[in-house]
């Protein structure tokens, strides 16, 4: 998958994670969670990023 997908992919499970824990549901917000941090782990790996900027690219932190 193409890095912008990817990175669009994050944003629209990012709004539906947030809406999820307005609703109450935790579960699925930690679900939604899971699958975000593992995407960001295959955004970061497309991007050869030095380690420390691949932590602040699995922690969500934008440059």
């Amino acid at each position: 998958m193409p890095r912008d997908d990817l990175a669009r992919l994050i944003k629209e499970l990012e709004k539906q994670m947030r809406s999820a824990a307005e609703g109450l549901e935790f579960e699925k917000a930690a679900t939604l969670r899971d699958q975000i941090f593992e995407l960001r782990e295959v955004l970061a790996e497309k991007e050869d990023l030095p380690p420390w900027r691949r932590a602040r690219a699995l922690a969500g932190e934008r440059d």
